[in-house]
């Protein structure tokens, strides 16, 4: 595309306005977009440690500046500081390791610590059904800890409903 004002040059400045709902373009070179001071130049994006960006879920930085006794993986040795420092683990077993510092931030991030994905169309009945139980036996187990015995008999027979149709076989891997 040619620049609109000197019809001479490649057109690299693009340039949408919104004025009271109307809609304005330009498409203008390098030079002439000078001339119209148009400044060029792309914003500096701060870049984030996972200390800063998981400290504003908490509102406090998960590593302290205090010097204190080190928290380490004992397999490949690497500081608690080290990987909220980086972003990454040491090694498999840090998950583990640092699970109690990881899983509150997880779950308040993703909502969950579990990764559930999607379940293709095709094959999905009985892995959704098998999901659903399990999902309705956690409800239930929390609604009589509660004490809500009335949603406890709900979730109760649902659960045998799901179970029922497991076992008749009413469930094939292509139902949907």
């Amino acid at each position: 595309m040619q620049c609109e004002k000197c019809q001479k040059n490649l057109a690299n400045v693009h340039i949408t306005q919104y004025i009271n709902g109307q809609k304005t373009e330009k498409h203008l070179c390098e030079q002439c977009a000078q001339e119209e001071k148009v400044k060029i130049e792309f914003p500096k994006i701060p870049l984030y440690n996972l200390n800063d960006l998981l400290g504003v879920f908490f509102n406090q930085p998960l590593v302290s500046k205090e010097k204190v006794r080190e928290n380490v993986c004992p397999n490949c040795k690497i500081p608690y500081s080290k990987i909220a420092e980086l972003g990454r683990m040491g090694c498999s077993e840090c998950y583990q390791h640092f699970s109690s510092y990881l899983e509150p931030a997880l779950r308040k991030i993703h909502g969950a610590t579990l990764h559930r994905g999607k379940i293709p169309q095709r094959m999905g009945s009985s892995l959704r059904i098998s999901r659903e139980l399990s999902d309705l036996k956690h409800q239930l187990r929390q609604v009589v800890e509660k004490e809500e015995y009335e949603k406890a008999a709900e979730l109760r027979d649902r659960i045998k409903e799901l179970e029922g149709k497991i076992k008749q076989g009413q469930v094939s891997s292509n139902d949907d």
